[in-house]
C-alpha cells in the first residue's frame, strides 16, 4: 500500500510539474518597459574652439604664398555653378608630360627648388599664354629615392589644348628646366 500511495504521489508531481511547464505564466505585462534614454531625442554639439584648432607648427616660420596678377579674365571662382558651366565646364586633358632628373640623392632642398620653379613656370606661362583650365600634376617616379624623378603633366582645357597647348607646355617645361637648374647652381 504504501508503494502504491508513493507511485500516486510521485505521479501527481510528475504531472503537475509538467503542467506547470505548459501553462504560461501569471504575471502582468500589460506595463510596457522603456529602455529609451531620456535625451534619445536631443542633439548635442559643443562649438567651443580648442587651442589644437590653430596650428602650432607653423607659428614659427610665416608661409608666402606665391602671387599671381590674375586678368579679367582669369577668375577662377563663379558664385552660381550651373551659369559656370559654359565657361568652365571644358574638360581637361593632358597634353604632354615629362621626367625631370634630380639626382639619385635628392632630398628637401632639391624638392623645394623643384617646387619653386614649378610655381614660376606655371604663372610664366599662365601670363604668357592665358590658357583655360591650365594645370600641372606631378607624381614621383624614382625606383629606390622617390624624389630621384618626377614626371609632371602639363593639362590644359580641350579647348585651350587644341588652339595653344603644345606652345603653353613648351613654354611650361622649358621654364621648369630653366629656373631649377639656375636654383640649384644658387644653392651651392
Amino acid at each position: 500500500m504504501k508503494a502504491r500511495l508513493f507511485l500516486v504521489f510521485l505521479a501527481g508531481i510528475t504531472l503537475a510539474g509538467c503542467t506547470a511547464l505548459q501553462t504560461p505564466s501569471k504575471w502582468d505585462v500589460s506595463t510596457a518597459t522603456d529602455f529609451a534614454h531620456p535625451d534619445a531625442n536631443h542633439a548635442y554639439y559643443e562649438f567651443t574652439s580648442s587651442p589644437l584648432d590653430k596650428p602650432s607648427v607653423l607659428d614659427e616660420t610665416t608661409l608666402s604664398e606665391p602671387s599671381y596678377d590674375l586678368g579679367d579674365d582669369e577668375d577662377f571662382t563663379a558664385e552660381n555653378i550651373e551659369s559656370a558651366y559654359g565657361t568652365y565646364g571644358d574638360v581637361v586633358v593632358t597634353v604632354a608630360s615629362r621626367k625631370f632628373k634630380l639626382g639619385d640623392a635628392a632630398g628637401r632642398k632639391e624638392m623645394a627648388a623643384f617646387q619653386n620653379a614649378l610655381d614660376t613656370a606655371y604663372s610664366v606661362a599662365l601670363k604668357e599664354f592665358h590658357p583655360s583650365g591650365f594645370t600641372y600634376a606631378m607624381s614621383s617616379m624614382g625606383a629606390i629615392n622617390p624624389l630621384s624623378d618626377i614626371e609632371v603633366a602639363c593639362k590644359l582645357s580641350e579647348r585651350s589644348a587644341n588652339q595653344i597647348g603644345q606652345a603653353t607646355c613648351n613654354s611650361f617645361f622649358n621654364t621648369v628646366s630653366r629656373r631649377y637648374s639656375q636654383l640649384i647652381k644658387g644653392a651651392k
